[in-house]
């Protein structure tokens, strides 16, 4: 390019600006000079109104839900995109009945035990699949109390107080059992993970609940800590030491202890406690 050429274009690094035809150049003009025959230009324009249409589409669809497509349970926990925390009656710490005539349902785990992780997976979640509507859900947990200060310790040591604490946090942010239970049968799912963040963060996502607010609940001095003294002296008061202890209508129905059921009077498959809340539930039994 010679010197004079080079000189037309500013936007290059070049010191004079182009000439003013070029600067009004319509972009009929453009056109014209890039695609001169009619069957060029309808198939540009035809082009450029599909892409205008994708575009469309793609920044107004709807977002599915996040979930494990490998989780046996996934549908019931999908519901909760389209629960309401104004249709939860429970809240953690409550006395187990909302004043309905709900059916008070109850475990009491620990959060890092393995017999949690069976006992959600294989009756607590399945029932409640059913269920949901019927009862008044908690999840209590289990651990000693400090008669002389607010310390409190647990079997698997201070990671699964702080598990715990975690689980009570959601629970009392995000009361309705499809989330809150949900996001604990994630987290306890994979306990040997728990209390690492990415592993908190990962089942906040899956279920739609705030990692943030979570955490700022167990940063919130004395809180957590509170939350925690109170579900185990809930569980102390119940006469409740193994985990996991199920407890119907305020009575223990049955415990899985060292991977086995142990005093299952009602059964210990999904259908005999769905049969047990139906029957309470029918008789107005709270």
């Amino acid at each position: 390019m010679d010197e004079k050429s080079s000189s037309r274009y500013p936007h290059l690094g070049y010191p004079t600006p182009p000439p003013a035809y070029e600067r009004s150049l319509s972009s009929r003009q453009r056109l014209s000079s890039f695609c001169r025959d009619r069957f060029c230009r309808r198939t540009l324009l035809l082009a450029v109104s599909a892409a205008f249409l994708w575009f469309l589409f793609w920044h107004h669809a709807p977002t599915p839900p996040i979930l494990d497509a490998h989780d046996d349970h996934a549908a019931f926990f999908e519901d909760a995109a389209t629960k309401s925390a104004k249709e939860a009656e429970v809240s953690l710490g409550a006395s187990g009945t909302s004043g309905s005539k709900k059916v008070p349902l109850e475990a009491h785990i620990m959060s890092k035990c393995p017999d949690a992780k069976r006992c959600l997976q294989d009756l607590i979640v399945p029932a409640m699949e059913t269920v949901s509507e019927k009862v008044d859900f908690n999840l209590s947990y289990i651990g000693e109390l400090d008669p002389d200060s607010d310390a409190v310790s647990c079997m698997h040591g201070p990671p699964e107080c702080l598990g715990n604490m975690i689980l009570l946090c959601a629970a009392q942010l995000f009361p309705p059992p499809i989330l809150s239970l949900g996001f604990a049968n994630c987290m306890i799912g994979d306990y040997k993970k728990i209390p690492q963040r990415d592993h908190v963060e990962s089942c906040a996502l899956e279920h739609g609940v705030s990692f943030e607010k979570i955490n700022n609940c167990i940063s919130d001095e004395g809180r957590g800590q509170d939350l925690l003294r109170d579900s185990v002296q809930r569980s102390q008061d119940a006469d409740v030491k193994k985990s996991c202890t199920v407890r119907v209508a305020g009575e223990k129905r049955c415990i899985m202890d060292g991977n086995e059921w142990k005093d299952c009077d009602m059964g210990h498959e999904p259908a005999d406690l769905i049969k047990e809340v139906e029957r309470l539930y029918a008789k107005g039994v709270t």
